[in-house]
């Protein structure tokens, strides 16, 4: 006999694991992201080198977390999963495309300090980076923020 409230728990632990982990490894790669973007003085090139390959062979693989949470919710709790999706369309697609920019702008630079001389130095896509790492954590802030509060009823 299955018990079904011990699978809801369960999948509901496993939920809350995931951002737990997300927040906390992604809030790495975030904070590096602005580090990054507000880099100054005579060490800049230094700080951006340090973030850029600390950062490495790791940013990619912290947003399995979050496409884990998305997953356990859809499979397991698909009513809450479709409230959420509809309530939180804008902040939920405005920090994708923030995800999206950063993993695109921080391949680009590393791409671009190979071919030019300004080796991660600031440029356009630094920027992108640094701007995307600001906007994107705060819009899933505050959708956590509205989902805590109670302000959507699922």
């Amino acid at each position: 006999m299955i018990n079904t409230e011990l699978l809801i728990n369960l999948s509901a632990a496993a939920a809350l694991f995931g951002m737990m982990a997300y927040g906390i490894l992604g809030g790495a790669d975030f904070g590096g992201g602005v580090w990054d973007l507000f880099a100054a003085g005579p060490r800049r090139k230094e700080q951006r080198l340090a973030i850029q390959k600390a950062m490495g062979p790791v940013w990619e693989a912290n947003h399995v977390w979050l496409i884990f949470v998305v997953v356990v919710l859809f499979t397991c709790f698909p009513r809450a999963y479709s409230k959420l999706a509809i309530a939180l369309f804008v902040p939920f697609h405005l920090a994708l495309v923030g995800i999206m920019l950063r993993g695109a702008s921080f391949v680009f630079r590393s791409y671009q300090s190979q071919t030019t001389a300004e080796s991660a130095g600031t440029s356009v896509w630094g920027v992108v980076f640094g701007i995307a790492s600001i906007i994107s954590p705060i819009l899933l802030g505050a959708a956590f923020g509205v989902v805590t509060e109670g302000l959507i009823r699922v």
